[in-house]
């Protein structure tokens, strides 16, 4: 090969080594500026990532309370209304009981009467008994002992010469017996007075009375059972019967009105079935409410429901989906707000706030075999790098490793 066919060779293998690789950097290029269309500058930023939910406002206790009476009769009195508020212990509703009125004052005087008898059997003898009783025992121990002297002198005179008769003797004698007898007498009744009360008849006294102290808890229970009172501090939420209704043995139960607790108030609030996995015990949450617009009201999740259910909570949209399971959940409202059971509110629970992290969008991120990986431009081109994320709020996410402020991440 001559020189000048030489030297055309070897400048078109040199040329042919420059080209290619400038050729497929080119090719990378342009391919890499058709694949991303989009880039934004990591930043620092605030993570708010909330879970949005419908709920509706109840009372502490979750479920209506409805107030019944336990006796049969006829209702004489509905002292309130639908939308009041009620304190804890007040009467509600009151039955005609003017029969059971008088059963409670008679069964009040047998226990008086009762507690009378025992109190006298346990005390025994007035004074003025006790001291009758002695005087008649001194009286009958003198005329005794005097009749005893009269009967020992008539003997003596009949034995000293018949001064005096038999016959004399005879009632002598018959008169200091009747005197003893009189005196056993007299001293049998002053041990009585002054005896302390048998056994069996203070057990006899105390059963009387123990009878006519539970037939009164009895008389008074059922006089009490007429007055039905609220359990709580509330609202009633709805009255159901009127004055002169009549409550049978099978309408015994029957519902006056219902109430509930509004001493805490609750929502409760549906989670969709694909965000069951972040809601937890603790977390906070805010309500909002059309009746209350521009206000938002604080609460916290206190219980989670064990299973899913259907869905109960339906908003005015006709596109809503009703078909659907939900995981129940119940936020407790902060004390202060004015929110009224059974009103539907929005309720939004903070799953994640984070200050200051750097943050990039959601769809900036990919997942190549499984692992988050983002495209950084760099002088020499892009590059793809590995990174570690956190909390994201549906638009931006954080990254925890793999970029520095600054950046430029291409997607």
């Amino acid at each position: 090969m001559t020189k000048p066919h030489r030297n055309v060779y070897m400048f078109a293998v040199l040329g042919a080594v420059l080209v290619v690789p400038l050729l497929v950097f080119l090719r990378s290029a342009t391919q890499n500026a058709s694949r991303f269309k989009n880039e934004v500058e990591v930043r620092r930023g605030r993570i708010d990532s909330h879970l949005a939910a419908r709920g509706r406002v109840e009372g502490a206790t979750s479920q209506e309370i409805k107030l019944a009476s336990r006796v049969v009769g006829r209702l004489k009195e509905v002292k309130v209304n639908d939308g009041d508020a009620l304190r804890k212990g007040q009467v509600v509703a009151v039955l005609e009981n003017n029969d059971l009125k008088a059963q409670v004052e008679q069964a009040q005087a047998n226990v008086r009467h009762a507690e009378a008898v025992l109190e006298k059997l346990r005390n025994g003898a007035r004074p003025e008994e006790r001291a009758a009783s002695r005087a008649a025992l001194s009286e009958a121990q003198a005329a005794a002992d005097n009749s005893r002297l009269n009967y020992q002198r008539s003997q003596k005179l009949f034995q000293d010469g018949g001064i005096v008769s038999q016959s004399v003797l005879d009632q002598a004698e018959r008169d200091w017996k009747m005197a003893e007898a009189r005196l056993e007498s007299a001293h049998q009744n002053y041990q009585l007075i002054m005896a302390p009360p048998r056994a069996e008849d203070v057990a006899a006294a105390q059963a009387e009375l123990a009878l006519a102290r539970g037939q009164l808890a009895q008389a008074q229970d059922n006089y009490d059972n007429t007055f039905v009172h609220s359990p709580v501090d509330g609202v009633v939420v709805k009255r159901y019967m009127n004055p002169g209704e009549s409550i049978s043995y099978e309408s015994l139960y029957q519902p006056i009105v219902s109430v509930s607790d509004t001493t805490r108030l609750m929502v409760r609030a549906e989670i969709n079935e694909t965000d069951i996995g972040t809601i937890q015990l603790g977390q906070r949450a805010e309500i909002r409410a059309d009746a209350f617009r521009g206000q938002t009201f604080l609460g916290r999740v206190v219980r989670i429901s064990g299973g899913l259910g259907p869905k109960r909570i339906q908003t005015d949209n006709p596109t809503e989906k009703i078909d659907t399971d939900v995981l129940e959940s119940f936020v407790e409202v902060d004390p202060g707000s004015p929110l009224r059971v059974g009103l539907r509110v929005d309720v939004y629970i903070k799953l994640a706030e984070r200050e200051n992290v750097l943050v990039i969008p959601v769809r900036s991120v990919e997942f190549l075999d499984g692992v988050p990986t983002v495209h950084v431009r760099t002088p020499a081109g892009t590059e793809s790098r590995k990174v570690r994320l956190g909390a994201q709020d549906g638009l931006n996410i954080e990254v925890a490793e793999g970029v520095r402020a600054g950046e430029v991440v291409v997607y």
